[in-house]
C-alpha cells in the first residue's frame, strides 16, 4: 500500500520532464525505505504479558475491540505515512520559483550628480565622515570612535557608496568599484583597531585615515565614466 502511495504521488506530482528516470525511482525508493523504518522505530515491542493473552482465548467482544484499535491504528500510520511522503515529494519535485529580480535603477544625470554629491559631501564636508573622525581623534574619543567606525560602514560604504556603485554603465569598472568600496571598509577597520583598549595608536588612526580620504577621492572618479542613453 505505501509503495503504491508513492507511486500515485509520483503521478500527481508535477516533475521536470528532464530529471533522470534513475533519480526519481532512488528518490521513491528512499522515501518508501524510510517509511518502513519509521514502522520499526515506532511500533511497541510485544510484551510476554501481550503474547499470552493473544495466545488464551478471549471474548469476541474483546478481540473484535483489539483488532479494531489496531486497524485503526495501522490506517492511522498509513495515513501519516502518505501525508509525509506528499510534503516530502512536494519538496523535491516543486519548481523552485524564479527569483525577483531587482528593479532596474533610473540613471539621469541629476540622479548620478546627486548620488555622487553625497559621497562627496562625506570627504569634503565639516560634519562628514572624515572630519568627525578627524576630530574624534583629536579628541582622543576612543569609545566614539569605535562606535562611530561601525556606523558609518553601515550608512556610508553600504548605503551612499553602494548606491552610487549600481549606476555605473561599465560592466569592469563596477568590478573595480566593489573593491573600492571594501577598501574604505578596511580604513574604516583599521581606525577602528587603533582606538581599542589597551590598543589605542593615534599614528595608526591618522594613517589610516588618510587612507580613508584617498580611496573617497578615488571612488568619485568613477561618477565620470558613466554613459547615458
Amino acid at each position: 500500500s505505501l509503495l503504491l502511495a508513492v507511486i500515485l504521488q509520483y503521478h500527481t506530482i508535477k516533475i521536470d520532464r528532464k530529471m533522470p528516470l534513475l533519480s526519481i525511482a532512488t528518490i521513491a525508493a528512499a522515501l518508501l525505505c524510510c517509511c518502513l523504518g519509521s514502522v520499526r522505530a515506532f511500533v511497541a515491542p510485544t510484551s510476554p504479558f501481550t503474547a499470552a493473552i493473544s495466545r488464551s482465548a478471549q471474548t469476541s467482544s474483546h478481540h473484535h475491540a483489539t483488532s479494531t484499535s489496531l486497524e485503526a491504528t495501522r490506517r492511522n500510520f498509513i495515513d501519516q505515512s502518505i501525508a509525509t511522503i506528499t510534503a516530502t515529494s512536494t519538496i523535491i519535485f516543486q519548481a523552485q520559483p524564479a527569483a525577483a529580480k531587482e528593479a532596474p535603477i533610473e540613471i539621469t544625470p541629476q540622479i548620478v550628480q546627486e548620488a555622487f554629491d553625497a559621497i562627496r559631501n562625506e570627504l569634503t564636508s565639516s560634519s562628514g565622515v572624515v572630519a568627525t573622525l578627524s576630530n574624534l581623534i583629536d579628541n582622543g574619543s576612543f569609545e566614539e570612535i569605535l562606535q562611530y567606525t561601525k556606523e558609518s560602514d553601515a550608512y556610508f560604504r553600504r548605503a551612499k557608496l553602494g548606491k552610487a556603485r549600481k549606476m555605473l554603465t561599465d560592466k569592469d569598472l563596477k568590478g573595480e568599484a566593489v573593491l573600492m568600496s571594501n577598501a574604505v571598509t578596511f580604513d574604516l577597520i583599521g581606525i577602528n583597531r587603533a582606538s581599542r583598549p589597551g590598543k589605542e595608536n593615534r599614528e595608526d588612526q591618522l594613517r589610516y585615515l588618510e587612507e580613508l580620504k584617498k580611496d573617497i577621492a578615488k571612488f568619485l572618479e568613477l561618477e565620470k565614466t558613466i554613459v547615458f542613453d
